[in-house]
């Protein structure tokens, strides 16, 4: 297990533009950290830089207390698994997990060893003589973290591994790098745009949003307690539901409806009085029932759960009810908000309620 600093990490290409700025991450040992955030928001370029793939234009990179800014890949200790698998096409499954212990002269016995135990641990024994084209892109992917892991090396990197994957076997690709990380204890980087597998993946998330971090955390609080509007809106499946509210003697006052404050609600909000505010509600924040109207314009059932699209005057709204609902579009409901959110207008930052 390993370390691993990223000291305010830049990149700027040659162009002039700037891909990452001032990244700052400390991962712990046996730690494993998602980067998420939509194309082009820096996150694959940062593994890069990691890898070394990338040079770094300012910052620094340690790994286990070692300054390795400046070190080539080979020599950093890192295995990368990518996204396309990068395999051999000529090689059997056995030759593709030994082929960079061969390069680097090793034991034929422990090369075996190594790919047996490998192998093993991703259900790939008896897939060993075949070669990659005969295997399913799940498989294929196992055989890409097996050449990663037979290496043992400090830090395993993972880029947008399961973007090719259909969505079963994302799934089963999922609960086994899961399961890899937990049985190797490794300290794992791991980039990806879908924030399924970031939550249900990460250790801490890393969100990202046009070359800038946007909040570093658990799961949870990047869930609960999100920094600010980026990151309230991509956290979260269906997407968080917005709202511009003016604050109002106590009271959130918007086109479709008004509501009274909480008294921690209004704490937090008395130096926004007469200001415009963004009000942010989870879809699985808001129950049926209270005063606020709206007209149904579609009901999908999803067994445990129901998602409920419609409309007020001026603002559409989804809503994830718990249990089954059958309403009918044009049908008018009652809701209320079980947990509000708050944003500044200006900065978009999240307004904390004390």
């Amino acid at each position: 297990m390993s370390n691993l600093k990223l000291q305010h990490l830049e990149k700027i290409y040659d162009n002039k533009v700037q891909a990452v700025y001032d990244f700052n991450l400390d991962v712990k040992d046996g730690e494993l950290i998602v980067l998420v955030g939509p194309s082009g928001c820096g996150k694959s370029t940062t593994l890069r830089m990691v890898a070394g793939l990338e040079d770094i234009s300012a910052g620094k990179l340690i790994i286990d207390d070692r300054d390795v800014t400046s070190m080539p890949p080979k020599d950093r200790d890192i295995a990368m698994v990518f996204q396309n698998y990068a395999l051999y096409g000529h090689m059997t499954i056995y030759e593709n997990m030994a082929f960079s212990l061969m390069l680097r002269k090793e034991n034929k016995n422990e090369i075996h060893q190594k790919v047996l135990a490998a192998a093993e641990i991703l259900g790939l024994t008896d897939q060993l003589n075949k070669k990659p084209n005969q295997l399913s892109g799940g498989q294929r992917q196992r055989v890409a973290m097996g050449r990663a892991i037979v290496r043992t090396p400090k830090i395993f990197l993972f880029d947008e591994p399961l973007s090719n994957l259909d969505a079963k076997l994302r799934g089963s690709t999922r609960r086994e790098i899961l399961l890899l990380h937990k049985r190797l204890k490794a300290t794992m980087l791991y980039v990806t745009h879908d924030q399924t597998e970031a939550l249900t993946l990460a250790d801490r998330i890393v969100c990202m949003s046009m070359g800038h971090v946007q909040q570093i955390g658990t799961p949870l609080e990047l869930y609960d307690n999100p920094a600010n509007l980026f990151v309230a809106g991509f956290i979260g499946l269906p997407p968080m539901n917005f709202f511009d509210i003016t604050i109002k003697e106590g009271r959130a006052v918007c086109e479709d409806f008004s509501f009274e404050l909480t008294p921690q609600e209004k704490k937090a909000l008395v130096r926004y009085e007469g200001k415009p505010v963004t009000l942010g509600v989870r879809p699985e924040d808001i129950v049926e029932g209270g005063e606020i109207g709206l007209t149904v314009f579609s009901n999908q059932n999803l067994g445990q759960a129901t998602l409920v699209n419609g409309t007020m005057k001026k603002h559409k709204i989804t809503c994830k009810f718990r249990g089954w609902f059958d309403y009918k579009a044009g049908a008018q409901i009652k809701i209320s908000f079980n947990r509000r959110h708050f944003f500044d207008k200006e900065t978009t930052d999240a307004i904390r309620l004390e």
